[in-house]
């Protein structure tokens, strides 16, 4: 049913906290009579998704300091919660912990996770069921999918760019073709090879249409690049083009990634963010999932589901204008099933601590955070304020 009305998801985009702008008022834009079935649409769509969203959203908590939310978090086990660990850091005022009802909770830091930019809290008494991570799926380009807020609503929905990648620079194999953007057929039209790169030393040449890489059909940059998910540099694959009509099979060489002159951080940020706030961190994850939905960095650690209700990730950071960055649901179940165990006999004295999970400063001590709570707390009893979460 669902699938019925994703082609009017333009209309919807104000309420996931899009922004259109347009030099013609809203009225000379969409006639009277279109604007009414537009509006239509756009909340049956957001009615269709709550249906799924709903159960989802009793396993998402805020993150709250003073009267602003700072992340969101994802219950992932009895009282334990993945959450953000930059957006934390940064924060000079105390956190709390609030649940999809509102009561707000003490918690308890058990150890970071810097490479995902992940913390994951001990919540003691927390009711909140745990997310499903056995009923988790593998995400695939072109899928729909959507961020869940406590409130049990779809705050953020997209596409699938990229369905895995990883984000640092050593682990990005480099190819050295340019694709030629006047090409409208199928596959990628190459419009220049790099002399001496993997490319050149493999024969390719201007001209050639690239059909298959690494053994996947290809249509463009976003599927070549998907195609290379999982391939280092050094390593070889496959390659299919067509040259005068002619099918020509292959192996390619990758290469590093060369390094190249970079845009000074502040203008590329400008450029990149094109008005829409970023998160702290954005690069340099070891695995994500990449999508073109609109993520406030304050949303980042909660989960996202696909049109069937099924965890897809964690939504971990707002990355530029089109790019929001996705934990992987598999990795998720990993860090649960995996490292917390050992880091819970590793803190028990009976284990030894892995380089993945790492302690961190008394910033975020319970007893403090129990302290700062029941102040905050009283003063926003005081003025009537209850915190926001959305």
């Amino acid at each position: 049913m669902m699938m019925k009305y994703l082609w009017a998801a333009l209309a919807a985009s104000a309420a996931c906290g899009q922004e259109i702008t347009s030099p013609l008022p809203p009225e000379q834009m969409i006639a009277p009579e279109d604007r009414a079935v537009l509006d239509n649409q756009a909340r049956e769509i957001f009615r269709e998704w709550d249906q799924v969203a709903g159960p989802v959203g009793r396993s998402v908590v805020a993150l709250v300091a003073g009267n602003t939310q700072v992340a969101l978090g994802t219950v992932v086990g009895k009282g334990k919660v993945l959450t953000k660990l930059s957006d934390l850091q940064k924060e000079r005022r105390p956190v709390m912990l609030v649940d999809f009802s509102g009561r707000v909770y003490d918690a308890k830091v058990l150890f970071a996770l810097p490479e995902h930019d992940l913390l994951m809290m001990d919540v003691p008494g927390l009711p909140a069921p745990p997310i499903d991570l056995d009923s988790y799926v593998q995400a695939r380009e072109g899928d729909v999918i959507a961020a869940v807020s406590p409130t049990g609503h779809v705050s953020d929905f997209g596409v699938v760019s990229v369905a895995q990648r990883s984000l640092r620079a050593d682990d990005q194999p480099y190819l050295g073709i340019v694709s030629d953007p006047r090409w409208d057929g199928e596959g990628v039209m190459i419009g220049g090879v790099e002399a001496g790169s993997g490319a050149h030393r493999s024969g390719l040449q201007a001209g050639d249409l690239l059909m298959k890489l690494n053994g996947k059909p290809v249509d463009g940059m976003y599927s070549i690049r998907a195609a290379m998910v999982g391939v280092r540099p050094g390593e070889t694959v496959p390659v299919e083009v067509r040259r005068q009509n002619q099918v020509i099979e292959g192996k390619l060489l990758t290469g590093p990634r060369p390094k190249v002159m970079k845009f000074p951080q502040k203008r590329l940020d400008m450029m990149n963010s094109m008005g829409n706030r970023m998160s702290l961190k954005r690069d340099e994850f070891p695995l994500v999932i990449q999508s073109d939905m609109t993520l406030f960095p304050e949303r980042a650690g909660c989960p996202v589901i696909d049109v069937n209700g099924k965890f897809v990730g964690l939504a971990l950071s707002r990355a530029g204008r089109t790019e929001t960055y996705i934990l992987p649901s598999w990795i998720c179940r990993e860090l649960v099933e995996g490292v917390l165990p050992q880091v819970q006999q590793y803190q028990a004295g009976r284990g030894e601590n892995i380089p993945e999970a790492q302690p961190v400063d008394d910033t975020y001590d319970a007893r403090r955070l129990e302290e700062n709570r029941r102040k905050v707390e009283d003063k926003m009893s005081r003025q009537g304020l209850v915190p926001k979460v959305y």
